[in-house]
């Protein structure tokens, strides 16, 4: 597979303590799939590679707003 660095960057979405440690409020219903996948080494794997090829990271978080809880 070929990358074209001049159109690529990583894009992380969401990524939220509640799923991703073992304090999180879901990390019961999850917990086991995100060690089984090693999601958050494999998140860290992939953060590492893109700052050695110098690739933009683009972490889009969850945000709530006001009006979401009525």
């Amino acid at each position: 597979m070929e990358v074209d660095f001049q159109q690529t960057a990583l894009v992380i979405i969401d990524p939220q303590i509640d799923f991703l440690s073992e304090d999180g409020v879901t990390w019961s219903v999850v917990g086991e799939s995100v060690i089984e996948h090693n999601t958050v080494d494999n998140i860290e794997r992939l953060l590492k590679a893109a700052k050695a090829t110098e690739l933009p990271v683009l972490i889009s978080p969850h945000y709530y707003y006001p009006h979401d809880h009525r």
